[in-house]
């Protein structure tokens, strides 16, 4: 239940990446058609920034007050549900910057007309929760089970700013030719 409440309450703030999400994949769209891949680049830099933004506030607010944002679906007596959604928010708030950069790379791809490099960006973060899941239930650790997010947003960050940066030196050829 706690568990539950946690990702709740992450769901209803992590909404702002994913509008940030769809606002670059059509911003990106319409400029890699005009050819302007300066503004693209430009777009995504100042994207990045209000992601990076947004992060630090709802890092500060699950840290200091996801308990009390845990009110909101569970009763405050049942003091062991509420530590089961604290104890999440104090794994994973640090990632949160990585959850929103998987919306804006991996949108940034589609909106330049590639589909399947975002796609194995979900494949890295299923692996990656995959992996974690078998180390937490090995160690029978709850706190381990929390760290499957971040671990699969970082993979899934790493591997879509690796492609972004690839798919731009491609365009960047491709506009020269």
């Amino acid at each position: 239940a706690g568990f539950s409440a946690a990702g709740k309450i992450q769901n209803i703030f992590a909404t702002v990446f994913t509008s940030f999400g769809a606002t670059i994949a059509t911003y990106v769209g319409q400029n890699r058609g005009a050819g302007k891949m300066d503004r693209v680049k430009l777009g995504v830099r100042y994207t990045q920034l209000m992601i990076w933004g947004w992060s630090i506030f709802v890092m500060l607010l699950m840290f200091f007050f996801g308990k009390y944002l845990t009110y909101l679906f569970v009763d405050p007596s049942e003091q062991n549900v509420v530590q089961v959604s604290v104890t999440y928010f104090r794994t994973v708030f640090w990632a949160y910057p990585f959850l929103g950069s998987i919306f804006l790379y991996r949108n940034t791809l589609q909106g330049m007309g590639y589909g399947l490099l975002p796609m194995l960006s979900g494949v890295a973060e299923l692996v990656g929760r995959g992996i974690m899941a078998i180390v937490a239930s090995n160690k029978k650790s709850y706190t381990m089970a929390c760290m499957a997010s971040p671990f699969a947003w970082i993979i899934a960050t790493v591997l879509l700013i690796g492609l972004y940066f690839y798919v731009m030196k491609d365009m960047k050829k491709k506009l020269c030719l």
